[in-house]
């Protein structure tokens, strides 16, 4: 999902019972419920991280505490994390404390993250191109996940 299928204000107590507001953050919750797991990829800016990431989180993870009927969409999810810089870190810097929000909220991270560098320069007209090692990197990454994901839960 896009920042511009999202379009949320930053996270707000004093706002989060306005009603279109609550049907907005419901819909992106039922995606995140709806999901056996999920793979959370993001850039990172200044060693973070986006801001609209961390909000997105900050929203759905309240509806909870404001309506009962609303359940944790992340309690007990696998989910994976991946990030991208123009750097040589791949974007690891930002998935420190994007494995703390996650983990926080409940949803089972797992170990590794699948980080690019240099993303600028893997880009072509036809997507990213990675060597075959990496490309296995990822295709191990995505079956371990899918893998937990199987695992039933209670």
């Amino acid at each position: 999902m896009l920042p511009r299928d999202v379009e949320l204000p930053l996270f707000n107590e004093d706002i989060e019972g306005d009603a279109r507001l609550c049907e907005k953050v419901a819909q992106l919750h039922r995606r995140f419920l709806s999901c056996r797991a999920l793979i959370v990829a993001t850039p990172e800016y200044n060693g973070q991280m986006t801001a609209y990431l961390k909000n997105m989180v900050d929203w759905v993870s309240r509806l909870a505490y404001l309506d009962p009927k609303f359940a944790n969409p992340f309690i007990d999810k696998p989910l994976l994390l991946c990030s991208a810089s123009t750097g040589s870190s791949g974007g690891m810097a930002g998935i420190a404390p994007a494995r703390a929000l996650f983990g926080y909220v409940g949803a089972l991270v797992l170990g590794g993250a699948v980080c690019v560098p240099y993303a600028d320069q893997k880009w072509s007209e036809i997507g990213y191109m990675f060597d075959d090692s990496f490309e296995g990197y990822i295709a191990a990454s995505v079956a371990r996940l899918a893998s937990v994901a199987a695992v039933p839960r209670t």
